[in-house]
């Protein structure tokens, strides 16, 4: 059965991406694919840049109200038609092999008798310019993740695990059955939306993912994780990755046994989490100084009780009670400078 991809592009304004993002998915080597763009009553003419692409496998739709950014999604893909679903941004873009390798990985997950929940690539994060950007998110270490099958314990520990992920929500396609199920695409309570929808996607089937960078991802200071960040700083409960870890794992009790030992590791994450951002509480503009950093490690012990026993945790922390702004930021700059994670 040949796979067939409905590329989702939930726009608003954007009017200097989309051109890109419209012509990568042009580029494709592969044709079974639709492009579906769904502007969010944007303030931009949109309709002329798409009626400039005469390709009957795009198709334009302008909602009247402007709303969310997972109501928008979620209400753009409800117009698909194809048997996967991938959210491509209007600053990313798809390497034209992309659709290709992903039906190819699909026909060989099917011929041994497997039905994915999700297949993956990996991304190459570019600046606004298109030049390499390096690393996704400040210093951040990227997990290295081989190609192969994941079961949905593996995937939960991937997520859970620190580090930034290898992939975008560009290189994610999700089989539309399991989105008919999982309760939609994107939960705007939920956190990190990719990270969130990838953790409850693989509790329905495993995850196939291709080490392969066949996504170019736009590095920009709007996106939306930097939003993410912002908000979680002004004093929410758990932060974002915290929120999007815990909504998976409920989502994986509820669809098979998770054993004491996955659900103490995704728990001591979320810990580690708190304690991070007990850090950023103190040199990032909108960190609520020495209060917040009390508060957030207070909240850590509720989740795990030794997380202190870390050497690296433990640093952290002191340095979010203890030190003076300043050497914080020279003990992050030396940090990130030397190729280390503080």
């Amino acid at each position: 059965m040949t796979a067939t991809f409905s590329i989702v592009t939930p726009v608003y304004n954007d009017a200097r991406w989309l051109p890109g993002a419209i012509e990568s998915v042009l580029r494709q080597t592969y044709p079974h694919w639709e492009m579906v763009i769904g502007d969010n009553a944007s303030e931009s003419d949109l309709a002329s840049i798409v009626a400039g692409y005469p390709d009957e496998r795009i198709r334009y739709r302008r909602w009247e109200r402007h709303t969310g950014v997972a109501d928008n999604h979620n209400r753009t893909l409800v117009l698909c038609r194809n048997d996967w679903l991938q959210v491509l941004s209007a600053d990313d873009r798809l390497v034209p092999e992309c659709l290709e390798r992903m039906a190819a990985r699909i026909d060989e997950a099917t011929a041994a008798g497997r039905e994915p929940a999700l297949v993956l690539t990996a991304a190459r994060p570019v600046l606004e310019d298109g030049t390499d950007a390096g690393q996704f998110s400040g210093s951040w270490r990227v997990k290295h993740l081989p190609s192969g099958t994941y079961g949905p314990a593996q995937w939960l520990r991937h997520v859970a695990e620190p580090g930034q992920v290898p992939w975008n929500i560009g290189s994610i396609a999700l089989a539309r059955q399991v989105w008919e199920v999982m309760g939609g695409f994107f939960r705007e309570e939920a956190g990190w939306f990719d990270l969130d929808m990838t953790l409850r996607a693989s509790a329905y089937g495993p995850v196939e993912y291709l080490d392969e960078k066949l996504l170019a991802n736009t590095v920009r200071p709007t996106a939306v994780n930097k939003e993410l960040t912002r908000s979680d700083l002004a004093g929410r409960r758990l932060t974002a990755l915290g929120l999007a870890i815990l909504s998976g794992l409920a989502v994986h009790e509820a669809r098979r046994a998770v054993s004491p030992a996955e659900r103490q590791f995704v728990e001591r994450q979320v810990a580690v989490t708190l304690v991070g951002r007990a850090l950023q509480q103190r040199y990032l503009p909108g960190g609520r100084g020495r209060r917040g950093a009390f508060g957030d490690l207070r909240r850590a012990f509720g989740f795990d009780r030794l997380w202190f026993l870390s050497p690296r945790h433990a640093l952290r922390a002191a340095l979010a009670i203890a030190a003076p702004r300043s050497v914080i930021v020279r003990a992050k700059s030396w940090f990130t400078r030397t190729g280390r994670v503080l």
